[in-house]
């Protein structure tokens, strides 16, 4: 009998906002999102966004790498007994443990203005086919940290991955405020996914976590605009410092202002020692307490002290 059968801490659930416990800075939640080429992929009854190396979250102080994005139409989990049209999922693994944490995120549909619908939008006419995958290279700007909520407090439990296998051990992290995405983005993935979502679960002896998550530290990202390149756009895009060429001509450079050092350094010694053997070189003189005394050198150098 499969875990999905037999496992008692499933996912999705039925959030009650008046049943959750408040974890406050016990449920630490922080967001290291870095821009990222997406690379979608149909397998079906799914459509994934698989993420660029890089970006991460750290939940109670343990780092959890995101991997991949994927999608419910209509969302899988409930709040209060109320449906979302989308449920996007943020999946996130540890690379220490190898666990699980997937940030849930409850999108409505609708034209307003705002970070979620400009972020998703990019993808809105892009859905390949079944059984296919394209490659959709963002802009510098572009990161899915805005499509989090404005708003970022959250729910947390623990549960299961919603599909097949069901492996238990699964941190949920539920945003309590929803995103919103244009009718495009909804009706073309929909037309794919139809509908995907897994039955409600019990929660059975859980317990789920609320935090209103209000601090400062909490609501921003702390990852950097940096992003991945393949080998020939970071070629294209750092030409000026990357190419075999502007190598070979900077130790070209290097290697001449040695020698030039070299030659140099050479002249001088040759003049200080013909100075030296034709006497041409004047008498040092040091001031010293007592008479005059001459000290003579070999080479016809001499060091007069004077009283």
């Amino acid at each position: 009998m499969s875990k999905c059968v037999k496992g008692s801490r499933q996912s999705p659930i039925n959030i009650e906002s008046n049943g959750v416990t408040n974890c406050g800075a016990l449920c630490d939640l922080l967001f290291y999102y870095r821009n990222s080429t997406i690379y979608l992929s149909n397998i079906g009854n799914n459509i994934i966004f698989t993420y660029d190396n890089g970006s991460y979250i750290v939940y109670n102080n343990e780092v959890y790498e995101l991997e991949k994005i994927s999608f419910f139409v209509v969302s899988a989990h409930k709040i209060d007994g109320e449906n979302y049209p989308i449920e996007m999922n943020l999946y996130h693994r540890s690379p220490n443990t190898g666990k699980i944490a997937i940030v849930s995120i409850m999108c409505e549909v609708n034209e307003a203005v705002s970070k979620s619908h400009s972020t998703l939008e990019v993808f809105a006419g892009s859905f390949p086919k079944s059984g296919k995958q394209k490659t959709i290279t963002t802009s510098s700007e572009w990161n899915i940290f805005e499509a989090l909520p404005e708003m970022k407090s959250f729910y947390s439990y623990d549960g299961s991955l919603p599909r097949e296998p069901c492996d238990e051990g699964v941190k949920w992290i539920v945003f309590e405020n929803s995103i919103n995405c244009s009718a495009t983005f909804h009706d073309n993935l929909q037309r794919i996914l139809k509908n995907n979502t897994r039955p409600l679960q019990k929660l059975n002896a859980r317990t789920v976590y609320y935090n209103s998550n209000t601090a400062k530290k909490n609501n921003q990202n702390y990852g950097s605009n940096f992003r991945c390149y393949t080998e020939k756009e970071f070629n294209k895009a750092c030409s000026c410092l990357n190419t075999q060429t502007d190598v070979i001509k900077y130790k070209n450079r290097l290697a001449l202002m040695g020698i030039i050092l070299a030659i140099l350094v050479i002249i001088i010694l040759l003049i200080v020692l013909y100075l030296k053997d034709s006497g041409a070189l004047p008498t040092l003189k040091i001031p010293l307490s007592g008479t005059g005394v001459s000290l003579p050198t070999s080479a016809g150098w001499g060091i007069t002290t004077n009283a």
